[in-house]
């Protein structure tokens, strides 16, 4: 087998890489400034989960193996998936205890494939194999970037593989570089996010918020709204035309009613959000767009929420496809 080492030239959909001696490790946050993020919550550990990461290559091989470690004592039902022109080829599951997996590919001379890494398994990345007498190298993602930003209804965690989270399936249908950074528990419109954010390369933004604000009770009537607004001023510091769209919650059973500790309900966000962008519009701001999370899950569709919050995987899947017809071509046409 010839091996070639990964490095950055291969990794998509993470924001920074962690070199290590046996590997490089992709992380969806800036690993340089670590420690300002350990401060608060968990979103290190869960920005260290590579979802909606990929390895990029292109080869005339009929082979291919991945030499990598992965971590999925958190998740055990974790999957490596392997694309082409954004469909589906085959899906391995990742054991801990192993470090090879060989993928079969198609007779069709040159052709970019990706990888997508477990959506909740922490990675290190080394090296690419292909049999002596075949090509395998780099090939850059020149498609149009889309970033997006949520909660664990982003991560995906209980998705069926990685290329099945929604946010996969929205980019595959439409051809995006796709960057997540949906962080399970997390999306708190926290300002190293913005700023985070507002330092990636980004030809569309969707920004999905409110559920783990509701859940924690993190923000309130007087501090939600103008956390929105503040998260998309500093983001605009570097994308001042790149459409955002703002995403309310999909259903979510009780919390629809149910009053969190600062007296408000799901839906009360979902108001507060609706004022943001009214407000930002009303500023002058004629790229930031408002969809409702209803249009993705709706009250209809509870039985897809197994756990009353989370979808199944057939849940995932079917948010992916109506952010695929809903939300994405109105912020494609807007560039």
């Amino acid at each position: 087998m010839k091996r070639i080492p990964i490095d950055g030239d291969y990794v998509y959909g993470a924001i920074s890489l962690q070199a290590h001696r046996d590997g490089i490790q992709p992380w969806r946050l800036p690993h340089s400034e670590h420690a300002l993020y350990a401060t608060f919550g968990d979103i290190t550990a869960k920005a260290e989960k590579p979802s909606g990461v990929r390895i990029r290559f292109e080869t005339n091989s009929q082979m291919v193996e991945l030499e990598a470690d992965f971590d999925v004592s958190e998740e055990p039902n974790s999957y490596l998936c392997l694309s082409c022109n954004n469909e589906i080829l085959t899906q391995q599951k990742v054991n801990s205890n192993e470090s090879i997996w060989r993928f079969a590919l198609p007779e069709s001379g040159m052709c970019a494939y990706e990888i997508w890494l477990p959506v909740f398994a922490t990675a290190k990345l080394r090296s690419l194999g292909v049999e002596e007498g075949f090509s395998l190298m780099p090939t850059e993602d020149a498609r149009l970037k889309w970033l997006t930003y949520g909660s664990s209804i982003t991560h995906c965690r209980s998705s069926e593989n990685p290329c099945l989270t929604w946010p996969s399936v929205a980019a595959r249908k439409h051809d995006l570089n796709l960057t997540s950074m949906g962080y399970g528990g997390e999306c708190h419109l926290d300002s190293n996010i913005g700023r985070a954010m507002r330092d990636c390369d980004a030809d569309i933004i969707t920004m999905k918020l409110g559920i783990n604000v509701y859940a924690n009770s993190s923000l309130n009537s007087r501090t939600f709204c103008p956390a929105v607004i503040g998260m998309i001023q500093v983001i605009r510091e570097k994308h001042p035309r790149t459409p955002i769209g703002l995403i309310t919650p999909i259903y979510a059973c009780e919390r629809e009613t149910n009053k969190n500790a600062v007296g408000m309900t799901l839906e009360d966000y979902r108001q507060e959000l609706r004022r943001a962008w009214d407000a930002l519009r009303s500023y002058g701001d004629d790229k930031v767009f408002l969809f409702e999370g209803f249009e993705l899950l709706n009250p209809q569709e509870a039985h897809l929420l197994p756990d009353n919050l989370h979808p199944s995987a057939e849940g995932y899947v079917m948010i992916g496809e109506r952010a695929a017809s809903k939300i994405l071509p109105e912020l494609l046409d807007a560039r």
